[in-house]
């Protein structure tokens, strides 16, 4: 795993993701991820935007849908976290849902517009929200960066459970026999992560492009990006379920596009 991802356990506040675990679950979970990755299961954990990355299939894979299944098989998790996250990682990534996208390797395999993959990828990133992105461009990932809604207040009334539902989905509990613990309420205020895959946002680009071949790109991106953002997949998801004050920052106002 990175560099980041040696530190992702133990310095500063807990995210939200982590307040699933405890704190031997957390340690032995970080353990199972490293022991997957050194074993030949090539993986990155983006912990601050709570994104697992695995390359071989290409997967990106919400850490707080992750985190919840791993605790979930409590006791034996703990006894086996490498046997754990394989089986979990195995199950979870075998189809595309909430929390989960499946990438498209070679997904760009000659310029778009006078855009290579990373120049694509930043003209994306900059259309859903400038200077609050990052891209994994040689697997096509765009993971953008979103303010919480502070209030919560209408996730709340809505009977919401941020930590077990993404895009508004329930996620069941992948548990064998044991019941998951209750999670904790994320602090109001900590960042939630959007997930695109470039390579569906490319093909909703060439299909609006055939439509107006004398269109500038950006154009062309600020009509299908938002549009894929509020259909909410495929090829779009979120780390935890969007909430209002959230989508309103990355698709604004517009009642046609919420």
């Amino acid at each position: 795993m990175g560099a980041e991802d040696a530190g992702a356990s133990g310095a500063g506040p807990r995210r939200g993701w982590e307040l699933l675990l405890t704190s031997e679950a957390e340690a032995a979970f970080m353990e199972g991820l490293r022991a997957y990755h050194e074993a030949g299961g090539a993986l990155r954990v983006g912990a601050g935007q709570g994104v697992l990355t695995t390359y071989e299939p290409p997967r990106l894979i919400s850490l707080h849908l992750l985190a919840d299944a791993f605790a979930a098989r409590g006791d034996a998790a703990l006894h086996d976290p490498q046997g754990t996250v394989e089986t979990l990682l195995e199950r979870l990534a075998a189809t595309e849902r909430p929390g989960v996208l499946h990438l498209r390797p070679g997904w760009l395999p000659q310029e778009v517009d006078g855009m290579d993959t990373a120049g694509f990828a930043a003209a994306v990133g900059q259309v859903v929200r400038p200077g609050a992105w990052a891209a994994e461009a040689g697997v096509g990932a765009l993971h953008v960066t979103v303010p919480g809604d502070e209030s919560g207040q209408d996730s709340r009334d809505a009977g919401d459970r941020p930590l077990t539902h993404v895009n508004g989905t329930p996620i069941k509990s992948l548990a064998a026999k044991e019941a998951p613990a209750e999670p904790e309420e994320d602090e109001a205020g900590e960042t939630n992560t959007l997930l695109l895959d470039l390579a569906r946002v490319l093909d909703l680009y060439l299909e609006a492009r055939a439509r107006r071949p004398d269109a500038e790109a950006e154009t062309l991106l600020r009509e299908v990006v938002p549009r894929l953002v509020a259909a909410g997949g495929p090829g779009v998801t979120w780390v935890r379920p969007p909430r209002p004050g959230e989508l309103r920052t990355v698709l604004g106002s517009s009642p046609e596009l919420r």
